[in-house]
């Protein structure tokens, strides 16, 4: 007797071994190790600890000290601005008062510096002209210094501008040296207005001034910033006190009194010629004298005004948040381990081969085991960068790191959403990267290493080398990525040196943080690649 067997079919429909599925056996991997989960944890608190400690020990040295009502932060005379922040408004104005409806134009040529200056060999040399000296026409709500303003202005190297406020600043379309300019004010609000001929307007800008109340000073103003130039290595640099002046004609001045005269005044402080105390080569420079004095004559309808000083933004040299900051790389380095680790360890205990035999495209492997350890690391340092931030912002506060020339940064603020999502992106990004390398060496030491060497190691060489050199590895090593951690905003009118030692970085936040992204992003590519080719 012969029986038929019948083949057993499940009735359940057939699995797909989608991106879904590797996704969560990814993460399963990761949660289901606990070694992985207590360096999350770790990469958190270290996040969130060692900043705090930092902000903890940062005591001021009496960064800000007031006399006879004239303010300075680390050696530079500062005011209060409109917007309660420290600025700088040193320049030399002949002005006369203007009701609340009124213009003034003038033409303003033969913008000129302090020339080339003599100076020993093995220093920097100032330009003829500082590329941000300033010649144009301003409305002021008074002539003290940090009132509120709007000026539209020749500059030594940037062109026509119209400034506002201290940080605001809007380009013009010419960049001729000989310009016609013009101001129209209706109550609070200032217009800006430039033309080759003096007939054919073209319009700038125009901005509402809520300091701008009542009757304004409105004029001739000139300004040239010291020459900042860094030396060597580290924090030193020089400091050179400038001059310009510059002519204006044909000037019409709408809405002010009648027969009224020119008052030159200087506002602020004018900039100082400063000692050199840095030698180089064996040569020490010698203190550079200057003529500072700012000055106005009238001659035959032509003014001619002599100033130095700046109208912008106070810069500090010192980021206190910033270098507190810096102690999250201790958590940083926790991730990168982990990173790699993710994937040198499969290869370590030959369970490589039974991922790609689950999943035999592999390319989605590193791309499920990317974006899982790319979340886990953003949410550890958004945890403990969000931690990390009120607390040490308000440490650096009691310890003498204020307004106005450094804030008390909030979670709630521009910058501190911008340090704490910063925080979490580097730490995402760099953990990505670290598994890439990982996946590359196939051993964690080694993968460690070197994403520690491209991330961390350039910043610390930074601090040490010369300011090119330096300037060129924040440049393109993904530790420009950095940068998303500044707690002082930097500004592109103004004149300050901007050293690595200080904590300022050559590129923008989000522009360092592409850097790092790309690295990131072509190291995937390659270690995607090489898993295809390479034997298991």
């Amino acid at each position: 007797m012969t029986t038929t067997a019948t083949s057993y079919r499940s009735t359940r429909p057939a699995g797909h071994d989608g991106f879904g599925q590797v996704l969560w056996a990814e993460w399963t991997k990761l949660r289901t190790v606990r070694g992985w989960v207590l360096t999350i944890f770790l990469a958190a608190a270290l996040t969130a600890a060692v900043p705090i400690f930092l902000a903890s020990t940062a005591r001021s040295n009496d960064a800000v000290t007031c006399a006879h009502g004239v303010c300075e932060a680390e050696g530079q005379t500062i005011a209060v601005g409109p917007a309660s922040t420290a600025v700088v408004d040193n320049f030399y104005f002949a002005h006369q008062s203007l009701a609340t409806d009124g213009s003034i134009t003038a033409r303003v040529s033969g913008l000129h510096g302090t020339g080339r200056l003599a100076i020993q060999s093995g220093f920097p040399r100032p330009p003829s002209t500082m590329p941000w000296a300033k010649a144009g026409l301003i409305i002021k709500a008074s002539t003290r210094s940090g009132a509120a303003y709007m000026a539209v202005m020749l500059t030594g190297g940037h062109g026509v501008r119209m400034q506002y406020d201290f940080t605001h600043d809007v380009a013009g379309t010419s960049a001729g040296s000989a310009q016609w300019l013009r101001l129209t004010r209706t109550g609070d609000k200032v217009a800006a207005y430039e033309s080759a001929n003096g007939r054919q307007w073209i319009a700038i800008g125009t901005a509402a001034l809520p300091g701008l109340t009542g009757t304004a000073q409105a004029g001739l103003f000139v300004a040239s910033p010291t020459f900042q130039a860094a030396i060597g290595s580290g924090d030193s640099s020089i400091g050179i006190g400038t001059h310009a002046t510059a002519s204006f004609e044909h000037i019409a001045l709408a809405g002010a009194r009648p027969g009224g005269q020119w008052t030159g005044t200087q506002v602020g402080t004018p900039n100082a010629s400063v000692d050199i105390k840095i030698a180089v080569n064996g040569h020490q420079a010698r203190k550079l004298q200057v003529s500072q004095a700012g000055s106005v004559q009238v001659a035959a309808g032509t003014v001619t005004v002599g100033g130095s000083g700046d109208i912008a933004p106070f810069e500090p040299i010192v980021d206190p948040l910033h270098v507190t900051f810096f102690g999250t790389l201790f958590g940083l380095i926790a991730l990168i381990t982990l990173g790699a680790l993710f994937v040198t360890a499969e290869y370590r205990r030959g369970l490589i081969r039974t991922t790609v035999t689950a999943s035999p495209r592999r390319g989605r492997i590193l791309l499920a085991k990317s974006i899982v350890i790319g979340v886990v690391a953003f949410v550890a340092g958004l945890v403990g960068g969000g931690i990390a931030l009120p607390i040490a912002s308000h440490k650096l506060y009691v310890n003498g790191w204020r307004p106005p020339v450094w804030p008390e940064v909030t979670l709630t603020s521009g910058i501190g959403l911008r340090v704490v999502l910063g925080t979490a992106a580097i730490a995402a990004a760099a953990t990505v990267l670290g598994l890439a390398a990982g996946a590359l060496f196939r051993r964690g030491t080694g993968a460690i290493l070197a994403t520690t060497g491209v991330v961390i190691v350039p910043l610390i060489l930074a601090l040490v080398l010369p300011l090119t050199l330096a300037t060129w590895l924040l440049r393109l090593f993904p530790a420009a990525a950095f940068s998303l951690q500044a707690g002082v905003p930097r500004y592109a009118q103004t004149s300050t040196v901007c050293a690595p030692y200080h904590s300022c970085f050559p590129l923008s936040p989000w522009h360092g943080f592409a850097v790092l992204c790309a690295w990131a992003a072509v190291a995937l590519v390659v270690a995607i690649y090489a898993l295809r080719r390479r034997d298991v």
